[in-house]
């Protein structure tokens, strides 16, 4: 999404102003802060491991593509 695509969906949705400048600032905020958890070192061994993904079409182009997120969640040995 672009900057003036979350301006434009915070305001219908949410119904609150935010300036472009403002919603750059939080999303590189954001972006930087996801980017460290997602390189974040995981632990050597879990106890189980769920793992999943869901197909969605998306446009992409103009043409229609599956995309899949997939999500994985790990339990974890307590001391």
């Amino acid at each position: 999404m672009s900057v003036s695509d979350i301006e434009e969906e915070m305001r219908e949705i949410y119904e609150i102003e935010l300036s472009t400048s403002a919603i750059s600032i939080i999303t590189n905020k954001v972006s930087q802060a996801a980017q460290e958890w997602q390189n974040r070192p995981l632990d050597p061994v879990y106890l189980i491991a769920w793992m999943d993904g869901i197909v969605f079409k998306v446009r992409d182009n103009g043409k229609i593509i599956n995309k899949t997120v997939y999500l994985c969640v790990g339990l974890k040995q307590t001391a």
